[in-house]
């Protein structure tokens, strides 16, 4: 959001148009995105990127609407938000689209059967059930869904009775068989750890979700039994050969001294499309650039360097395609990997060469 912040400054000049980032952190806990977006309407701020989680945005759409604030989460991805939200924008898809892609990728590796271990938060459920309803049309058995409170009070005893009850419910280890894990990092950890120690769960491949690829902390934290179990996970993900991509990449890498990961050009994207909209328009109503910005949604007339952006009738993203991200041991030491893409236009998975062995049985 500060490159954003800096490279629209520069766009819009000669407009004489200037934007400033005001940050507050939220934790992704629910009642503190509320308050802080109450801080925020107080300080006279209508325009806001984020917040990460999906339990968040359902905590501040109703305060986000009544008073017409535009609010642009660039990773907010729970069906259950799947419905009008006058003034929320949404700039990635929904998982009903990221539940496909798990299911296609479970099938490509051969996977008949699965027990999905889930936190049990808005997003959580929602992602969940889309999983498990999309494995069911590739005919792979959902053996059982176990939710945990994700609350950090709650952590490790939580997520090692959700272990438990999917290590009785798998019975016993076999190469046709996965876990899938959606958690978030501190959490993932947890269930993680437990699942390394469990005698079923420590011998069957895992799969992960947008909650934790790349997340350095669940690598740091638990990387070797991670590349053990040829851990793959699923991101949103822009085209890598999209030249707009490459060169964001290009520019994040100089100004933030790392490439970017996750949810990175989401972000920058979701700042970049309502500045764009204010500094077009001249316009800071945010009746009119939530009007503006429903025109670009229908039209794809906004394209970022996520490519364009056409938003549904609920102002989510339609898009469909997924990096596959894997952890492999690389120079000895357990790292991401980008091993394949989805694409959820033609169903087709792509392996990358470096991905080969994390998608061998």
């Amino acid at each position: 959001m500060k490159l954003a912040v800096h490279d629209a400054n520069q766009m819009f000049a000669d407009k004489g148009i200037r934007f400033d980032l005001v940050v507050q952190d939220t934790a992704t806990d629910p009642n503190t995105a509320l308050q802080k977006l109450q801080t925020l309407y107080s300080q006279g701020i209508r325009f806001v990127v984020g917040p990460m989680a999906s339990s968040e945005v359902s905590a501040i759409m109703n305060f986000a609407e009544q008073n017409h604030i535009i609010v642009v989460s660039q990773s907010s991805t729970s069906p259950a938000l799947a419905v009008p939200k006058p003034y929320i924008f949404r700039l990635v898809p929904t998982d009903f689209y990221q539940g496909n892609a798990i299911a296609a990728l479970l099938n490509f590796l051969g996977i008949k059967k699965i027990v999905i271990i889930y936190r049990s938060d808005t997003w959580g459920q929602g992602l969940s059930a889309a999983i498990a309803n999309a494995s069911a049309k590739y005919g792979i058995q959902v053996l059982g869904r176990f939710g945990y409170d994700p609350s950090p009070s709650a952590m490790p005893a939580a997520e090692q009775a959700a272990v438990q009850k999917a290590s009785a419910a798998l019975g016993t280890p076999s190469p046709d068989a996965a876990a899938v894990l959606v958690t978030f990092e501190q959490d993932g950890v947890a269930v993680v750890q437990a699942a390394a120690s469990d005698p079923v769960l420590s011998k069957v491949r895992w799969l992960g979700t947008d909650g934790v690829a790349g997340s350095s902390i669940l690598v740091q934290q638990t990387g070797q039994p991670l590349a053990a179990a040829k851990f793959l996970a699923t991101i949103a993900a822009p085209n890598p050969n999209d030249p707009r991509y490459l060169k964001f990449v290009e520019e994040y890498k100089q100004y933030c001294g790392q490439p970017p990961v996750a949810y990175d050009p989401y972000a920058y994207d979701a700042a970049m499309f309502i500045m764009t909209a204010i500094a077009e328009t001249g316009s800071t109503d945010p009746t009119v650039i939530n009007s503006v910005l429903e025109q670009w949604g229908s039209n794809g007339t906004y394209v970022g360097v996520t490519g364009p952006v056409y938003l549904d009738q609920y102002h989510d993203r339609i898009y469909a395609s997924y990096l596959i991200m894997g952890v492999a041991i690389v120079n000895g030491t357990p790292t991401w990997i980008s091993a394949g893409f989805y694409n959820g236009t033609t169903g087709q998975i792509t392996v990358f060469p470096q991905g080969q062995p994390l998608f061998s049985s």
